[in-house]
């Protein structure tokens, strides 16, 4: 009678196995991986391990472990096995190459982890053989409520893991299956009452008003309310979505990120196993049938809502990119809906196609954006080509506007480019009159600009050019001919009313001749 007691409780374990998911806490660094340590090093047998000074975490360390001591942080918690047995100065430490001259091992900070980050956590891969085309981690990966834990499955939290520590910020329920913390299953009542304590506040952190919820596998999908998680899964999602490939991606009920693909929506009133189990086997016999097992993959999960109602939905994409062939195998799958009794007798049936692939990193603007610098380029090369190859039998129907930037106007900027670009302030006019060949010109001589009353000097410009010889312009003046001479002009003006004396000076006669007195031309030298 006790043996065939022992091989019932069997039985009911394997099967609970076989039917139960479980999500297991896969983030930081075991006591012995020297991820968890600074620089890398591990400690020796004699070697202090060295807490941070604040370490909001439960650190589980190894049933053997030999140390030198401990320097335990202000805040803070060890997890230590029934059997465990630590040495103090003796044994063999984790650490075979002793090479630390301070006699001490630094651990890292504890990390936290989000409950409802993704990241946080990893599967246990289904081996039932009807679960095997669908879990696969390509297609997983969009459906981000399914990658938490579930409200109606196993938590597992090793004891040989990193430090432990979960943020439970903006949740109001925490709902699971059961907890396995360290090997020992955590009932509900005693998890409730561990979020209020010292030990739970560090596993735990923002655990206030959390309310804890247990499962066993009546809920319709993964959550009982899909709609109130998208918030705290996506916000640790989206960041890291691919950009879709399609013109309008899908967007599911358990996933965060939009799906280039096919999706079949049948609202059901009951959640059904069977039905979801013959959805399977449909849609894989004509995947199989057209032989594209290698070219799509399949997901058929159910979602739950009190608000929207429970659905059954099955998603279709493609395993290397988006080529549309999802949709064409989808759309031929539902023209023959009515050959097989489950969908025949459907009535609320739905279903949603992506749209053409595209590139998203090329778009319209871009294109357009392309083809102006092309052409910007054409007819700036041309412009240089006009300008550096006049003579150019090819660039000779080339206005000549395009080329001579003087001939461009703006007339509504009121704007020309003058012709002659000339800079005269340092032209001599005395040097035109020379002997470089302006002997007989109808310029005129400077006249009188300048007198300057302390010097008593006579000035023909205002300053006087350092580029030119004043001597030898002198000279040449004075070698012309008088018929060349110009009659000169008598410039009068009254330069002060202090005296007449003064007066009479402003009277200046600078005629050119053999006459002139010497003071003149010193004045002029």
């Amino acid at each position: 009678m006790l043996q065939w007691i022992f091989v019932a409780l069997f039985a009911l374990l394997a099967l609970e196995a076989e039917t139960t998911n479980i999500k297991w806490h896969s983030v930081g660094a075991a006591f012995d991986n020297a991820n968890a340590w600074l620089d890398d090093y591990l400690p020796c047998a004699q070697d202090l391990v060295v807490f941070p000074s604040y370490y909001p975490a439960v650190l589980p360390l190894p049933k053997q472990l030999a140390v030198g001591g401990f320097v335990l942080p202000r805040l803070g918690g060890l997890l230590l096995a029934e059997d465990a047995t630590i040495e103090l100065g003796l044994g063999t430490g984790l650490n075979s190459a002793c090479g630390s001259s301070e006699r001490r091992a630094y651990l890292k900070p504890a990390k936290t982890s989000k409950w409802f980050d993704p990241s946080s956590w990893r599967g246990q891969p289904s081996s039932s053989s009807s679960s095997a085309s669908t879990s696969s981690s390509a297609i997983d990966s969009y459906f981000d409520l399914d990658r938490v834990p579930c409200d109606d499955e196993h938590v597992v939290i090793s004891g040989n893991s990193g430090a432990l520590s979960f943020d439970l910020e903006n949740v109001q329920f925490l709902r699971l299956g059961q907890l396995i913390l360290a090997g020992s299953s955590i009932s509900r009542n005693y998890l409730q009452e561990l979020l209020s304590r010292d030990l739970g506040q560090l596993l735990f952190h923002n655990a206030q008003n959390v309310f804890v919820e247990y499962y066993r596998g009546e809920l319709c999908g993964c959550h009982k309310d899909y709609e109130h998680l998208l918030e705290l899964v996506c916000s640790h999602v989206e960041p890291q979505c691919e950009v879709p490939h399609c013109v309008s991606p899908l967007r599911t009920n358990d996933g965060c990120c939009l799906v280039c693909g096919a999706m079949l929506h049948v609202n059901s009133e009951h959640c059904v196993e069977e039905d979801r189990k013959s959805l399977i086997t449909l849609i894989d016999s004509f995947m199989a049938k057209e032989q594209l097992q290698d070219e799509l993959q399949l997901h058929v999960n159910y979602v739950g809502s009190s608000a929207f109602g429970n659905a059954l939905q099955a998603i279709v994409v493609d395993r290397r990119g988006y080529s549309e062939r999802s949709v064409e195998f989808m759309k031929r799958f539902a023209a023959q809906r009515n050959q097989s009794k489950f969908l025949a007798q459907q009535k609320n049936l739905k279903l949603f196609y992506s749209g053409h692939p595209y590139n998203p990193n090329v778009s319209f603007a871009s294109v357009l954006l392309i083809l102006f610098c092309v052409v910007l380029v054409g007819v700036v090369s041309l412009i240089m080509l006009a300008h550096f190859m006049p003579q150019n039998p090819y660039l000779n129907r080339i206005p000549q506007w395009i080329h001579n930037p003087r001939r461009w106007r703006w007339h509504h900027l009121d704007l020309r480019l003058p012709q002659n670009l000339l800079f005269n302030r340092f032209d001599n006019a005395a040097a035109g009159m020379g002997v470089g060949g302006a002997a007989g010109s109808a310029v005129e001589r400077l006249a009188v600009i300048g007198y300057d009353a302390e010097s008593e000097e006579v000035r023909e410009r205002a300053f006087n050019n350092p580029m030119f010889e004043q001597a030898e312009q002198v000279a040449a003046i004075e070698e012309q001919p008088e018929t060349t001479a110009m009659s000169a002009k008598v410039e009068t003006g009254q330069l002060d009313s202090c005296s007449v004396e003064e007066q009479e000076l402003t009277e200046i006669n600078l005629e050119s001749s053999d006459g002139e007195s010497e003071d003149e031309a010193e004045t002029k030298e």
